[in-house]
């Protein structure tokens, strides 16, 4: 009799463990079928890398299905057309760039009358859009931050000029606002040059602007490339030390530059943090009904006192 209730017990203890077991398994699975798709704008160029290292750690860490999708350059019926494909995939959540005050008012609501979250990322409309939350850098502050950082190295009265890649885009406008506002404090005049998201282009058409406008005292991107464009052109018109070059983002080139003397400075957003916060808030919303918050990712200066290490990190992709 003991015999039998020892063998009894260990069957119940490999049955309790065994259903413990498929319990976590199907609980897992439960989770790993929650899938979210990121939507940026200008999707090609390569900012967006730690931004997808960051929603993929996210998503290992979490046990759920992401994909990062686009248009290649910034085109709002095209990104509008994606987001409309995935509320009929019935997808679980869906973050998005809003690059323009209007055009992403509809399909936001129509996702979330459909019962799928939206949150903003990078890039945020406040007039206002109904998305539930936005996980970025503030950009008039940022702005504000850069012109707070020109006015160190550009004296009172000089001229500058101000890099731009997609001209509209709601938060390089904003970006270029809050530099503005420093900058007519201290009587420093500015152009607003397009430069284009493409690199070659950008840095063509800043060479081109210096050869005719060779009594500015610098230029400053408020956008990736605008601002890799920039460094660009000043190492091949050899400018180093007679002009300043900074702006925003830590594009391999535009760090480079920092590196070796063609530009001052960058503006840091945390682009990793935007892609890792994203997948988070989508996850608890989705498994608690936890609503998410607004994060802003920062704005800190990368320049020759911390450019090797961030190097570094870039290269791993959470920089």
């Amino acid at each position: 009799m003991k015999k039998y209730l020892s063998s009894l017990l260990v069957v119940v203890m490999v049955l309790t463990l065994s259903l413990a077991f498929v319990g976590q398994q199907a609980k897992a699975q439960e989770d790993e079928q929650m899938e979210f798709t990121l939507v940026a704008h200008s999707a090609a160029i390569s900012f967006w890398r730690p931004v997808k290292r960051g929603m993929q750690d996210a998503a290992e860490q979490l046990g759920v299905k992401v994909n990062f999708t686009g248009p290649p350059k910034m085109n709002h019926s095209r990104q509008v057309a994606i987001i409309e494909n995935l509320i009929s995939s019935n997808v679980d959540g869906i973050g998005t760039t809003i690059t323009s005050p209007t055009a992403y008012d509809n399909i936001v609501q129509k996702a979330l009358d459909n019962g799928i979250p939206v949150i903003a990322f990078n890039t945020d409309d406040t007039t206002p859009n109904p998305r539930m939350a936005y996980i970025g850098q503030t950009p008039v502050e940022a702005g504000k931050r850069m012109g707070q950082e020109i006015v160190e190295y550009i004296e009172d009265g000089s001229k500058i000029a101000f890099l731009i890649g997609d001209p509209g885009h709601t938060a390089l406008q904003a970006r270029l606002k809050g530099a503005q506002q420093i900058l007519d404090q201290h009587n420093i005049s500015y152009d607003v040059i397009d430069t284009t998201t493409d690199l070659a282009n950008a840095v063509s058409t800043v060479m081109n602007y210096y050869r005719g406008h060779q009594d500015v005292a610098g230029w400053f991107g408020v956008s990736a490339t605008a601002t890799a464009g920039g460094a660009k052109a000043a190492e091949k018109l050899g400018l180093k030390g007679e002009i300043v070059a900074g702006g925003f983002d830590l594009t391999p080139t535009t760090l480079q530059a920092i590196k070796d003397g063609y530009a001052k400075f960058t503006v840091d957003q945390n682009p990793y943090l935007q892609g890792y916060y994203t997948v988070h808030a989508l996850y608890l919303y989705n498994k608690y009904a936890l609503s998410p918050s607004n994060i802003n990712t920062g704005g800190g200066i990368i320049d020759s006192s911390n450019v090797e290490k961030v190097i570094d990190l870039a290269q791993q992709g959470y920089r």
